[in-house]
């Protein structure tokens, strides 16, 4: 359901090295699961100006088409979306040992890494931009389908969206999905039955969790004891409070009764959260592009 997406990419083949061709010289190597590596590079004609390169690397032993399937999936998402708070694509092309595609360095890393420090009114904030950037994506018909803390980069007291490897690009709303997909405690329950699912509400399940994570200031993927999410919300979280009465509707176990992003960014507007609501719709009639109302 991808096939017309996919060919409107101009995939450029190259026969040198991609260093080679933009003139970088490598850095820190950021991750590495094969066959896929993320390291930080830096123009040999400015060594102000630092990039980040995700490679997939081809090999005969490993299922190429998976990892062909793979890239286009994420670039075929970045080359047409354009949000403040979504990674951006630099360029993308195919060399002799892999694809790649180059991206900004953000040298503050990801929200994983800030989870312990985070303070209450950055945290407020931080949310404020993620459902913005969620609400733009579905708006385009795009499931993320791997939301996690990992996944969400800071830069410059903002948040963007990044890691696009699994995302669903889909022809109505409506259209539901059959795949699983994710890390696993951001899985949404109806993944694990064998019906089809809306991958939007897979989406919000997984936005829950990264809220739980900033909300309580850990990653629950360190968690010795997992303790049921929920059970942290009742236990911890005072009934009339607004983070809980958040989490309580993206948690829901039953997709139906869980918000969707208009209906949670509609809940936010009534609370403690409305002034910054008001705040980034004034950012947004600036951003060239993007819908004046959030809500729209």
């Amino acid at each position: 359901m991808y096939h017309l997406e996919r060919k409107t990419l101009e995939l450029q083949n190259y026969q040198k090295e991609i260093c080679q061709v933009h003139h970088f010289e490598v850095g820190t190597l950021l991750h590495y699961n094969y066959p896929i590596k993320v390291f930080q590079v830096t123009s040999k004609l400015d060594h102000n100006v630092k990039k980040v390169i995700k490679a997939y690397y081809k090999d005969s032993t490993y299922d190429d088409k998976k990892i062909v399937k793979h890239f286009l999936s994420e670039v075929a998402v970045l080359a047409t979306i354009h949000h403040p708070f979504i990674m951006s694509m630099d360029f993308m092309g195919s060399f002799p040992r892999y694809f790649a595609y180059v991206m900004p360095f953000y040298e503050d890393g990801t929200l994983t890494k800030v989870l312990p420090s985070i303070h209450q009114e950055m945290s407020d904030e931080y949310f404020v931009q993620l459902c913005a950037a969620v609400n733009y994506l579905h708006n385009k018909k795009v499931a993320h389908r791997d939301l996690k803390t990992d996944n969400i980069l800071i830069t410059e007291k903002k948040i963007l969206i990044a890691d696009f490897g699994l995302s669903d690009i889909l022809p109505t709303e409506d259209t539901m999905a059959t795949k699983r997909k994710g890390t696993v405690v951001y899985m949404s329950p109806e993944q694990f039955l064998k019906r089809p699912f809306d991958p939007f509400k897979c989406d919000m399940f997984a936005l829950g969790v990264v809220y739980w994570c900033m909300v309580f200031k850990v990653n629950v993927l360190n968690q010795d004891t997992m303790e049921p999410m929920m059970e942290t919300v009742r236990t911890k979280l005072s009934p009339t409070s607004i983070d809980r009465l958040i989490l309580t509707n993206l948690l829901e176990y039953q997709p139906e009764e869980r918000l969707s992003i208009f209906e949670l960014i509609f809940l936010m507007e009534e609370s403690c959260f409305s002034h910054r609501i008001a705040k980034l719709k004034g950012v947004q009639k600036e951003f060239k592009g993007l819908k004046n109302n959030l809500l729209e």
